[in-house]
Formats: structure tokens, C-alpha cells, sequence
């Protein structure tokens, strides 16, 4: 596999005959091989997860879908498939099922040429500092059911939240799901271009533990070969 990370949440996944794109809003699509069937999903309307110029990828590509979440309004078309929280379907080659946010939407787990990939969306530990404590408690128990979901599932490559304004509980997720799942490899995001948060992470207490799992983000563009 070949890993772009684009921007903020928005990533690459390059296969032998499928590309899959994760929660593109701003930055550059890789080049990408005309042949290849590409899959583009979006976990939800927030702006930083969906931009209308997925769209534009239809001109330069002639194997396009895009499975957006049920929030998004945008007409559903032959190359469009709409989707909810934990549906299981088939869409062209791959096989996609999601869980539900805790935020807006839903949460990707892709199966594609035998490999399994999981894109968080905005599904996460939602701790905030100075929040009530009851609304922390019942965002946290809320990320524990949905991913008790993946209990058993053998994920290839995961790509988990590792929010800084979250402060001291900025890695409670990343670091739950790797406990619970044990992905392969795990690819960090919405950092808001604080792309030192995970050097960080793989550097403290916080996640050195992971660091033969968890990669270090440093620039978008950047290019990863599993």
C-alpha cells in the first residue's frame, strides 16, 4: 500500500487496482493511475471533512465512487451512494460497513483487494477540558460502544484522531483504539497542521510505546509505502 496524507484528515490509499481517498477538503490529490478504480469517501458535511472539489476528479479519471455519509446533501447518482451508520454493503469492489459518530456522521471500515482500512471521521475520545463532566463521560462511552464494533476485526491500516486542542486528553482515542484493535500501522490526523503533535505523541509517555505501529506526520504531501 501507498499512504499520501493530503491534508487535516484527508489521505491516499494507493493499491495494485484500487485508490481509495479519505475526507479530502484542501491540498493537492496525488497523481494517481487513470486504470485504477478510485473510491472517494466522506464522513460527514463538516468542512473539513468535504469539499465539493472531489468532484472535479470525474474529468481527469474515468472509474469514480463516492460513498458519502447521509448528511451530506448532494443527489445521489450512479457514481454517488449515500450511506448511514452501521449499514454493510457492497459498492463496485469493495466492500464498505461504518459505525456511527459520536460527531457528525460516520466512520469508515473499507475492505479492498484483501486489506482492511478504517477512517475514524470524527468518531473519538471527545474529552474536553471545563465541559461538563456528564457530557465527557457520555461522549467517552460512546467511542467504547462503537469500537467494541471492530472487536476481533483484523485492520491493516487505521487512520485515528490526534487532536491538540484537546490538550492533556489529546490521545485518549489514538491510544484506546490501538489497545482494543491492535491495527497494523496507524496514520494520525486532524491536527490542524500541527503536524509536530505526532512526533510528540511518538516521543512521550503519551505514545512511545507505539511507535513501531503509530507513523510520524510531518508535511502534507508527504508519502508513506507500507
Amino acid at each position: 500500500m501507498k499512504v499520501t496524507f493530503i491534508e487535516h484528515s484527508g489521505f491516499c490509499v494507493e493499491l495494485e487496482k484500487t485508490v481509495l481517498i479519505f475526507d479530502y477538503y484542501k491540498g493537492e490529490f496525488p497523481e494517481m493511475p487513470r486504470e485504477k478504480e478510485i473510491y472517494v469517501f466522506s464522513s460527514h458535511s463538516h468542512p473539513d471533512h468535504f469539499c465539493q472539489k472531489i468532484f472535479e476528479l470525474e474529468k481527469k479519471y474515468p472509474n469514480v465512487k463516492y460513498i458519502l455519509s447521509d448528511d451530506i446533501a448532494v443527489q445521489v447518482s450512479e457514481n454517488i451512494t449515500k450511506i448511514r451508520e452501521h449499514e454493510n454493503k457492497m459498492i463496485g469492489s469493495v466492500r464498505v460497513e461504518t459505525l456511527k459518530s459520536n460527531d457528525e456522521g460516520v466512520a469508515f471500515l473499507v475492505t479492498a483487494e484483501g486489506r482492511t482500512i478504517y477512517h475514524a471521521g470524527d468518531l473519538n475520545w471527545w474529552y474536553w477540558n471545563g465541559e461538563p463532566e456528564d457530557d465527557n463521560e457520555f461522549m467517552v462511552r460512546f467511542y467504547k460502544e462503537e469500537v467494541a464494533r471492530l472487536k476481533g476485526r483484523e485492520i491493516d491500516l487505521a487512520f485515528l484522531l490526534l487532536d491538540p486542542r484537546q490538550e492533556d486528553k489529546y490521545c485518549k482515542g489514538i491510544n484506546y483504539f490501538i489497545e482494543e484493535i491492535q491495527p497494523k500501522a496507524v496514520f494520525p490526523m486532524h491536527a490542524f497542521g500541527e503536524y509536530k503533535i505526532s512526533r510528540h505523541y511518538l516521543n512521550c509517555d503519551d505514545g512511545r510505546a507505539y511507535q513501531g505501529i503509530v507513523r510520524e506526520i510531518t508535511k502534507a504531501g508527504e508519502e508513506f509505502v507500507l
